[in-house]
């Protein structure tokens, strides 16, 4: 197959998160099996304007900005009809690609981001946005849209979106990664942290819960791995609680080095607002290490409850501290999660993702050729 996928951020892009990852894993697989992948994304400084990554022929127009404005005039220009099927990765602004491209066309929706956005950008830029949002069970009618867990699909669902044109493609994690980077559980209790430092994921909750978790365990330590726009805001709360000895900051971490932090840590915690699913999660319990995070969206799908982990209340740094107490308190439960975590994750490889994007792919081109 000819695929063309279009997302805002290229896998290289400073800015890359989740989804960034979700789509590169599965479309770099995709074309390791012989299809022909292209990703059209927004240019950035530095960067060249095409270069092949992982397989995936990656070219890069327009700005941050303006990218679905840029994106709408050049496939018109120089990809109509060039391929079998496109993937739109609605993600931020929709690009409501059904309105002008001619292929067969899917989505990919990790998650709506809708009040989120207050935490992270202007009323009126987040405004903006929302209301676009809205609009994609209208725009989007009749085209499937894969979501990476059942509550990202059950909000497409419950904003309009049919029902039969929803469907699961879960992500993996690189397993290979955590079997040759592991490193022996910390002698003192240690919480981490790691991934993108975000107003939205809500870190410095993180660091709230320290003092109550530092009465019963004074040795306790939490690391923050990862870098984003809300260090200055997680930094503060540090030092307004006098937390400078029990928190470290590890900046930005490559994939080996984030595989020996989540195998050192004894709990992850995680206290985003909304999740599409939580590949950190998974990445953490392949580590061997449960994970404490809170009830929401995306979250509640990856962390089992009681088994690989524990939910939390939103927004609640109490109830953080008293989940995670209670795990240090229970050596045994510990050693059970820890367990229970790996078996879970070992579920999720991101060659079963592939294999079913292919599949449905075939299935929709079959379908628009009838």
């Amino acid at each position: 197959m000819k695929i063309l996928v279009v997302n805002w951020r290229c896998i290289k892009n400073p800015e890359a998160g989740g989804a960034e990852i979700h789509m590169h894993e599965i479309f770099r697989r995709v074309a390791s099996m012989g299809h022909d992948v292209t990703l059209v994304a927004h240019a950035y400084k530095g960067a060249p304007k095409e270069e092949v990554i992982d397989g995936i022929k990656t070219i890069r127009i327009g700005n941050r900005y303006l990218f679905h404005y840029a994106f709408k005039h050049y496939y018109k220009k120089h990809l109509k009809g060039l391929f079998d099927i496109v993937v739109d990765d609605i993600s931020k602004i929709p690009l409501f690609t059904p309105q002008y491209v001619i292929e067969p066309l899917v989505g990919i929706s990790l998650h709506i981001h809708g009040k989120t956005l207050y935490k992270e950008l202007p009323k009126l830029v987040a405004d903006y946005i929302i209301k676009r949002e809205l609009r994609i069970p209208e725009v989007y009618k009749g085209k499937l849209i894969f979501a990476d867990s059942p509550s990202a699909r059950d909000e497409l669902i419950r904003m309009g979106h049919s029902a039969d044109r929803t469907a699961l493609l879960y992500a993996g994690i690189d397993h290979e990664l955590f079997k040759n980077n592991t490193a022996p559980k910390s002698d003192t209790p240690l919480i981490s942290y790691i991934g993108r430092l975000k107003r939205y994921k809500q870190v410095d909750l993180i660091v709230k819960a320290m003092p109550l978790i530092l009465k019963e365990f004074p040795d306790a330590v939490l690391e923050i791995g990862g870098k984003g726009d809300d260090l200055t805001n997680i930094e503060a709360a540090v030092k307004e609680l006098h937390l400078e000895n029990n928190v470290k900051f590890l900046g930005f971490l490559s994939e080996e080095e984030k595989a020996r932090a989540m195998s050192r840590a004894t709990v992850t915690a995680t206290m985003a607002q909304k999740e599409g699913w939580g590949i950190t999660v998974i990445e953490s319990n392949a580590a061997g290490t449960p994970v404490v995070g809170s009830n929401v969206q995306g979250l509640r799908d990856s962390i089992v409850d009681g088994k690989t982990g524990l939910l939390v209340e939103p927004g609640s740094s109490s109830d953080l501290a008293q989940k995670i107490i209670s795990l240090l308190k229970d050596k045994e439960r510990l050693q059970k999660m820890e367990a229970e975590a790996k078996a879970w994750a070992a579920t999720f490889t991101w060659e079963r993702s592939a294999e079913e994007f292919i599949e449905a792919a075939k299935s929709e081109i079959a379908a628009n050729s009838k």
